[in-house]
């Protein structure tokens, strides 16, 4: 699949993906090859004809600003800014972030108005379609003259210097480049401060967990509705008539979701009569989950659509316009590469993070707490165990304390660095976003997350389990006033027939259910039978080793398992 790089038309989250993932390739189109070339030709004769100063072009970066430069020392400006600005520090970046960075550059430079040749987008494209991708350290922007450091790292590869991962290992530019068949480029005039005037990288770290969080939203959507069948709550939370009273549009999304999700329950049936259950309302995190979720969905939906529209912006400085006569050569300059218009998005996708791992952390708190997950028992300790086998059984216990500590860890990454500036480049850069390191950090909780859901999901599945061995639920269905009466009168005849002893009797409330009582909604019955047959999480009978199964449940719910098995029976809109 091709995908093309067009000034007349703006890529869509799933055009980036699928290129940062290296499902599609990106071609530049013909009409924006020729439109480039003709600008070009328009700023070169301007600048080079009429002699007139202008940054980027003959004039020194930053707060060099006042340094002219030769004719003949342009190219080496060029080159020299790449070099000296490739000053990142830290672990490499993931390859789809950064297949995502030179996508969004390259797209991002073919608006047309930065001036520069088309074959310096043709040079991205085709490192990208080769599968070339160059090594970015992940930390050293600021996120304000444009992502600096980890967009020279790209650069550097551009020309032809600096290190790759190729065919599964990590060379030499000019290894790998010449494996396939590729030349570095010469850069030439404000070709170097193109590359690098812009924050491609924020936005890629925020465009690829915008995809990412959409799929765990959806999943925590699916554990909402298979907590709430096993913790025997009604499906009356998520009316379209009663969100229609208060709309918000994720609220409403997110309890269709649940609903739907909910119908046709024969365990939810079994308890539909008031007098089954006899509890008024649930928790919160089961009543409030539509509300709680949807906020997180507007925080997605409304972080997508602004980082797209970043995504195909022109971020450069300085901006070329067109003069009274049509001729891209008015050099305006600006702060289009400020990154705070994607910054505080960036934390809006932290915080629809936050808000889904405290969700599911909360239900897991409470599917072992026997006082309040209705009949399932002490930390979901296998029903049956003798008397010496739960003594020394400590069950799903320790998974919620797991959950507990890696939910603290993303409290601990979730600081609003974007709100605090340190001023740079000797106060000529005194404001900057460092929205970079945000997004870096928010990318660093997604597997923190994904595991909070899984240890989730492993509590329902443990939890389906139990209510399906079981013969009874809880019941809150009043007793006749005779059965008060006959056990204050048997409680009266035993007491006081031996010395220290004291007598008490109860009677258990519990409502039966049959075989076809036990089974959830179609689509969750589904996936509980799929991810039972694959043994992705094993029913604990008795206390074993569960890290690794947890492991491989949260790979499964990252990698959108869940929602695939799910949408096998039913398909969850966005």
């Amino acid at each position: 699949m091709n995908i093309s790089i067009d000034h007349t038309r703006s890529l869509t989250l799933a055009d980036i993906v699928a290129v940062g993932t290296g499902k599609a390739k990106a071609v530049l189109s013909a009409a924006t090859r020729e439109m480039l070339a003709e600008r070009r030709a328009q700023i070169e004769h301007a600048i080079t004809e009429q002699e007139f100063p202008a940054y980027g072009f003959n004039r020194g970066f930053g707060h060099n600003v006042d340094l002219a430069v030769k004719s003949e020392h342009l190219a080496d400006l060029q080159e020299n800014l790449i070099l000296s600005h490739a000053v990142g520090a830290g672990e490499p970046m993931d390859e789809t972030v950064v297949r995502i960075t030179m996508l969004l550059r390259a797209n991002s430079l073919a608006r047309g108005f930065s001036g520069i040749r088309p074959e310096l987008v043709e040079a991205i494209l085709d490192l990208l379609n080769a599968g070339i991708t160059p090594v970015v350290p992940e930390l050293g922007s600021v996120g304000a003259s444009g992502d600096l450091a980890p967009l020279s790292h790209i650069a550097m590869v551009v020309i032809g210097r600096g290190k790759v991962f190729y065919e599964g290992e990590m060379i030499p530019t000019e290894v790998a480049m010449t494996r396939a068949g590729l030349k570095p480029i010469k850069l030439m005039m404000k070709e170097g401060l193109a590359l690098t005037n812009g924050v491609q990288f924020m936005n890629a770290i925020g465009l690829y967990v915008c995809h990412r969080l959409k799929v765990m939203l959806k999943t925590a959507a699916i554990n909402s509705a298979l907590t709430a069948q096993v913790m025997l709550a009604p499906d009356t939370y998520y009316r379209a008539d009663f969100h229609a009273v208060r709309p918000h549009p994720g609220s409403t999304r997110v309890a269709d979701w649940i609903w739907r999700l909910m119908q046709d329950s024969p365990i939810r049936n079994a308890h539909r009569d008031f007098k089954t259950d006899g509890q008024v309302q649930d928790p919160y995190n089961i009543r409030c989950a539509a509300q709680v979720l949807g906020s997180a969905h507007d925080l997605i939906d409304q972080a997508e659509k602004s980082l797209v529209i970043e995504a195909n912006s022109a971020t450069d400085n300085p901006i070329l316009l067109p003069d009274e006569d049509g001729n891209h050569i008015d050099v305006v300059s600006g702060g289009h590469f400020h990154g705070m218009p994607v910054a505080v998005h960036v934390y809006s996708l932290m915080q629809a993070l936050g808000v889904m791992a405290s969700l599911a952390h909360q239900r897991s708190v409470r599917f072992v707490d026997p006082t309040k997950n209705k009949g399932l028992g002490r930390d979901l300790k296998w029903p049956g165990l003798s008397k010496d086998e739960n003594s020394i059984s400590s069950g799903m216990m320790m998974l919620e304390y797991a959950s507990a500590s890696l939910l603290n860890s993303i409290w601990g990454d979730s600081m609003p660095s974007h709100l605090f500036n340190i001023s740079t480049n000797s106060g000529q850069e005194d404001h900057v976003s460092m929205g970079t390191g945000l997004a870096v950090r928010l990318l660093k909780t997604l597997p923190k997350a994904n595991h909070i859901l899984a240890i989730e999901l492993a509590f329902i599945l443990q939890g389906i389990a139990i209510r399906k061995h079981l013969d009874t639920i809880p019941t809150e269905a009043e007793l006749p006033s005779w059965v008060d009466e006959e056990l204050g009168n048997l409680k009266h005849r035993m007491n006081g027939q031996g010395k220290g002893v004291f007598f008490d009797a109860c009677v258990l409330r519990e409502h039966p259910l049959t075989d076809e009582e036990k089974k959830f909604s179609p689509a969750c019955e589904h996936l509980f039978d799929v991810l039972t047959d694959r043994k992705l999480f094993p029913v604990v009978e008795h206390d074993r080793y569960m890290a690794e199964d947890v492991a491989h449940l949260a790979d499964f719910v990252a990698c959108g398992g869940v929602l695939e098995i799910v949408g096998e029976k039913l398909d969850l809109d966005w």
